[in-house]
């Protein structure tokens, strides 16, 4: 039986899917053969015949027993027996197999909760194609003929999986910082996989990214990890397969992204974790998940020394004698904003390190400040800070303490006075100066407006002579051509006068 004090829970999700026909109404048989099959996860990449082995596969967090998934195309017979990886349908320990599953008390929640969603909890969509189900209809529309549901089951976290009761069930809590540094080791190793996988391309599938995920938790390798003299040895070595999981599982980008960008391909990647972190951690394995796993490998590691655990078996920490209470139980953070919890055991090294703890004014102000804002208190807050004259910009070159200010305004207002009445006469003789430069610039802007009006005069003359002289020459070439006419005209009358003559 699992540790009673600490169960763990989650829920698992499936899609429902149908398609309609006309005369026959929706029915999983009405599935084309290029889309889902009639149970698959929401992405759509993995595809079951019955919510049995869809479920099953999800538990197993891999693609057994999934439609499609070989070379010919056919149906993979999911395997007889679940390998335990962790989660199980029950609580009590079971002998789980495909055949019991189907006939244990299967308990599948219809999700009402998915928005929007109509009668039974269906959606209803044109195709099953991406941009389509981005919006999804409660009520089926002229144009919607397909439709899905949210099928959820509730699993339990099964520690029993990996080690013996007698080693699962010491202590429900573990060093924290071992537990942390493990549990970030394996989210970057799965983030990482799967940019090796997807690239940069944040569009991740759970045909892959679940077998990735169980490749991971097989790495892991709980149960085989112990070390007797060293357990820190022990964690070192989990560690380094989790750095290479991603090499190794998937191998390293390959030649083409490096032709294309031999420089910036780690780079690339180094930038692209962050947000791939995130999605991981929210999609596929959640934070509370990868502390479960982090604590098994401690009790696997630290079963004979017990340098990260304690021996107590089902402790839950509720003594109030802080000498016999665990060290190694959570605590929170006592100060305000900080939020972070840790094992009793490192609350000094904490506070020593906390941006959050509030410390006394190192110029002896009085106040208590946060850590973190200690250097702008000192720069712009404290009263006892070194402050310069208010008065500076006219000439004072005093240098006081904040909150003395005030009193040497007071002390030295005859010789702030003397300082801006210099400064003012100083303003004065600049005024005096600017508006002779003033006067000397509109005199000469007048004379240059004066210029101007006679340039102006002049070249509108001369355009006008221009073109008087165009229209005379433009006169005489007509009359020329006018005297050429009369010319030939009278030619011809002298020539018919003589004609007529003789």
């Amino acid at each position: 039986m699992m540790n009673s004090t600490k169960v763990q829970t989650k829920q698992i999700e499936i899609y429902e899917n149908e398609r309609l026909w006309i005369g026959r109404g929706f029915s999983k048989q009405g599935l084309f053969p290029t889309e889902r099959g009639p149970y698959s996860t929401n992405d759509g990449s993995l595809s079951w015949k019955s919510n049995t082995d869809a479920f099953a596969a999800l538990i197993r967090g891999d693609a057994i027993g999934a439609i499609g998934q070989n070379n010919g195309g056919e149906v993979i017979a999911p395997s007889l027996r679940i390998p335990k990886r962790g989660w199980s349908f029950h609580e009590e320990d079971t002998n789980e197999t495909i055949d019991e599953y189907e006939n244990s008390n299967m308990t599948i929640e219809v999700d009402m909760q998915l928005y929007p969603c109509g009668e039974d909890g269906w959606q209803y969509f044109a195709d099953f194609l991406p941009q389509s189900m981005s919006k999804p209809n409660k009520k089926r529309g002229m144009l919607d003929f397909v439709r899905r549901r949210r099928l959820k089951r509730t699993i339990f976290f099964r520690p029993d999986h990996f080690l013996p009761p007698d080693i699962s069930n010491k202590c429900d809590y573990c060093d924290s910082n071992v537990v942390n540094t493990l549990s970030n080791a394996m989210l970057d190793a799965l983030s990482l996989a799967t940019l090796f996988a997807y690239g940069l391309n944040n569009n991740i599938r759970d045909v892959k990214a679940l077998p990735l995920k169980s490749k991971l938790i097989d790495t892991l390798d709980i149960g085989n990890n112990c070390d007797r003299d060293d357990p820190l040895v022990g964690i070192n070595k989990v560690k380094d397969r989790l750095v290479s999981f991603a090499e190794m599982s998937v191998s390293k980008p390959g030649q083409l992204m490096h032709m294309l960008n031999p420089d910036g391909v780690d780079q690339n990647l180094t930038g692209a974790m962050p947000e791939r972190r995130k999605l991981i951690a929210s999609n596929y394995l959640t934070e509370q998940e990868r502390i479960n796993l982090a604590r098994l490998l401690i009790k696997d590691v630290d079963r004979y020394s017990y340098k990260m655990h304690c021996n107590v078996d089902s402790c839950s920490c509720n003594n109030d004698d802080e000498e016999q209470a665990c060290e190694f139980r959570l605590v929170p953070c006592p100060n305000l904003g900080c939020g972070a919890t840790f094992s009793f055991k490192h609350q000094a090294e904490h506070d020593e390190e906390c941006g959050y703890k509030p410390l006394p004014c190192p110029n002896g102000c009085g106040m208590n400040i946060p850590r973190n804002d200690v250097h702008v208190h000192i720069r712009d807050k404290c009263s006892l800070r070194a402050a310069e004259c208010p008065l500076a910009s006219f000439g004072c070159t005093s240098i006081v303490q904040a909150r003395d200010i005030t009193d040497h305004l007071n002390d030295t207002a005859d010789k702030h006075f003397m300082l801006i009445a210099n400064r003012m006469v100083e303003y004065q003789n600049a005024m005096k100066d600017m508006n002779a430069r003033i006067r000397t610039l509109e005199e000469k802007n007048a004379l240059l407006e004066r210029e101007l009006q006679r340039s102006t005069i002049q070249l509108q003359s001369k355009n006008e002579a221009k073109a008087i002289s165009n229209d005379v020459k433009k006169l005489t070439k007509r009359l020329g051509t006018l005297e050429n006419t009369c010319r030939t005209e009278f030619k011809k009358v002298e020539y018919d006068r003589r004609s007529h003559k003789k």
